[in-house]
């Protein structure tokens, strides 16, 4: 698009120029003072008027009558250094002719010889061509009077009588009388003329000057309809330009996004690689060769009138001028956006990079030696520095200097004492085992030694806290089980008791044994799920990857568990696709699934929907299961993946609280990615398994 109306633009410029061939100054001129008509044809109409007059005629000039031999003096040197003088003539214009023509001197005794002949002949010719230019011109100007008189001779094209006012009654005149000021009007409607009183005429010629009414206004209307068509041309440049700015301003504002993700990121191609400044300086000499080759075609285009090459220029230029900077200006645009476009020039490469690795080398040469060297350098080197300033300036100059010098020595001093106390009570403080201080030193070797430190401290407080909240874990999970499993083995113990003291006999026997049936069951189920947690905890699981379509299995566990999904009075809503191939174990794939359903089952809300989506997200197919949670979600998700955390956080139900971390620790031996988050009492769980084809 922005070639396009760039070809536009081009062809208008054509046509502007095209327009202004009707007359040099033709578009920029002031019809009301009439600059075009006045300016263009006054000085040139006078030019040719006195010329004609002093020419006079051909006889004339064939007569040498404006020609004569001027003497010239010449001196010069023998091989035994005598001065002598030559006499010598060149032919110039004749005095009182006021023309000007000279040519080579030659030996006054060659002036009959047949080069000075030639030399006659010559300049003969060339006053009879000039002759016949101007007497053509006068000829066929339209509308044009003039008359040129010296007193005694006259030539013009009005009648003898003619004078002063005759020129005058017409709107556009000059008038240069002999002994008076010069006096023209421009458009003839000024109330008086004007007189140019610096400009007065001393010599002997008078040259009027006029043009005819009919003649102003056929010009006048000439201007006028090029003025007119200049508007419109003006238009079908200046409309596409606006346009063509305006889609590069779109289009710069747009370089380098990829839209469509979470966040918009910039996108670099191979031909954003090349260095911004080697691309500009590339670029000015592609366009100018470009813009220099095509300027020359539509010289030749524009000399023989040929407009079909004119608009192949225009294409040609609009095309492969465009297109190039405009690659370059989104280029420049991506690295300003990205913040790179200084660090992206080759200048910056060779000048910083040679200083980067200067100073890379005077650094390493520095901390090559060992810190008492580096003292006695810098103190030598100081006290050089003292030395010299005593020696070099006046006595009371070099005691200042040198005061200031050492005053400054002091103050480095004192800084650099400060950061090496600063590092030795950071290191106390680390081997005391206070690690959550770090040490505020940077730069130079202190601040690499203080940042050593400080990652030490960090990694070992980090292992600390790992250490606490695993001994924290144990206990917490040493105290659950000891709940979870004394609840079913004492209600075992009590009703066996009963059972004992009543006899299978008693009514009540059937009640007791349904009781012992689920406590048993209970426990078992409680066994069973710390012993797989103990065994993911331990990573000693069995896995058996194979390929399998995890949307096909999604529909088989829930037909599978149809009958717990319609007594659950859950809205179940799939969007599954067709295939979703991913590597995975069925067997522990179907224990996470059972595990998320079953705490759905528990804990959503009644009558609420469930969403299961499945999606490819970059190598892995993604499982999202939404609910709607009963009760409050008053926990961070961590902790509910954590051995024996309920939602609620209750100690009675049928859940063990090893659901989430036997589904968290199975999907990761799969080499997958497990998730929960929660938006208030939304919770989400998100499982993703490798897919060979995403």
């Amino acid at each position: 698009m922005i070639p396009v109306l760039l070809f536009v633009s081009l062809l208008g410029v054509v046509e502007v120029a095209k327009l202004d061939y009707l007359g040099h100054g033709i578009l920029f001129s002031d019809l009301n003072n009439n600059d075009y008509f006045f300016d263009n044809y006054i000085p040139n109409a006078e030019s040719w008027a006195q010329t004609l007059f002093w020419l006079q005629s051909e006889s004339h000039i064939r007569d040498m009558g404006c020609l004569e031999w001027e003497a010239r003096e010449y001196t010069e040197y023998t091989e035994y250094g005598e001065l002598v003088h030559k006499d010598r003539v060149a032919l110039v214009s004749k005095e009182g002719t006021n023309l000007w023509f000279t040519t080579e001197d030659i030996p006054a005794d060659e002036i009959d010889s047949p080069k000075a002949a030639r030399m006659v002949a010559d300049a003969i010719g060339q006053q009879l061509n000039e002759f016949r230019y101007v007497k053509t011109q006068l000829e066929e100007t339209p509308g044009l009077f003039y008359y040129v008189t010296d007193g005694t001779r006259r030539i013009g094209n009005v009648p003898k009588d003619s004078g002063a006012p005759f020129f005058r009654s017409h709107p556009v005149y000059s008038i240069s009388e002999s002994g008076k000021a010069h006096e023209w009007s421009r458009t003839g409607d000024t109330p008086s003329p004007y007189y140019y009183e610096d400009y007065q005429n001393n010599n002997d010629l008078s040259c009027y000057l006029a043009f005819s009414s009919e003649e102003v206004t056929r010009q006048n209307d000439v201007w006028k309809t090029a003025q007119h068509r200049l508007i419109r041309i003006l238009l079908i440049i200046v409309i596409p330009a606006l346009l063509a700015l305006a889609f590069i301003i779109i289009l710069m504002v747009g370089a380098g996004r990829k839209y469509g993700g979470e966040h918009n990121e910039l996108k670099f191609t191979a031909l954003d690689k090349p260095w911004l400044d080697l691309g500009f300086l590339i670029l000015a000499v592609y366009e100018f060769s470009l813009c220099y080759a095509i300027s020359e075609a539509a010289w030749s285009a524009w000399h023989y009138d040929n407009t079909q090459w004119m608009i192949i220029l225009c294409a040609v230029l609009s095309v492969f001028f465009t297109l190039p900077l405009l690659g370059w200006i989104v280029s420049f645009t991506k690295h300003c956006k990205a913040g790179t476009w200084w660090r992206h020039t080759l200048f910056y490469k060779l000048i910083f990079g040679l200083f980067n690795m200067l100073r890379r080398f005077f650094k390493s040469l520095w901390s090559g030696f060992s810190l008492t060297f580096r003292a006695v350098l810098l103190g030598g080197f100081l006290f050089a520095i003292n030395v010299l300033c005593v020696f070099t300036f006046s006595w009371e100059m070099g005691v200042i200097l040198a005061m200031l010098f050492s005053a400054l020595s002091v103050f480095l001093l004192l800084r650099y004492t400060r950061k090496l106390f600063l590092v030795e009570q950071g290191a106390k403080d680390a081997s005391g085992g206070r690690y959550d201080s770090p040490i505020p030193v940077t730069g130079g070797e202190l601040g690499s030694i203080a940042a050593s430190i400080n990652n030490i401290s960090a990694g070992i407080h980090d292992a600390v806290m790992e250490r606490l909240k695993s001994e924290q874990f144990k206990t917490e999970l040493i105290t659950n089980v000891s709940h979870d499993i004394r609840t079913p083995l004492t209600s075992l113990i009590t009703y066996t008791d009963l059972l004992k003291n009543e006899g299978l006999d008693s009514e009540r026997a059937p009640e007791y044994l349904e009781v012992l049936i689920q406590k048993s069951t209970r426990l078992k189920s409680l066994t069973d799920d710390l012993f797989e947690a103990s065994k993911a905890l331990s990573g000693n699981i069995e896995v058996h990857m194979e390929p399998l379509d995890l949307a096909d299995f999604v529909r088989q566990v829930l037909g599978e568990m149809d009958e717990k999904v319609r007594d659950s009075g859950l809205d179940f809503r799939l969007h599954l696709p067709d295939h979703a191939p991913v590597q995975a174990d069925g067997r522990l794939l179907w224990r996470v699934m059972e595990n998320l359903l079953s705490n759905v089952f528990k804990y959503a809300l009644s009558g609420s929907r469930v969403y299961l989506d499945v999606m490819p997200d970059g190598g892995f197919y993604r499982l999202d299961m939404k609910n709607i949670s009963e009760c409050p979600l008053n926990i961070e998700p961590s902790e509910l993946i954590e051995r024996f955390k309920r939602g609620d956080d209750a100690r009675s139900g049928e859940g063990s609280g090893l659901g989430l971390s036997i589904a968290q620790s199975f999907i990761l031996s799969q080499g997958g990615r497990f998730e929960i988050s929660i938006d208030g009492d939304l919770f989400k769980a998100s499982l993703s398994l490798y897919s060979p084809n995403p």
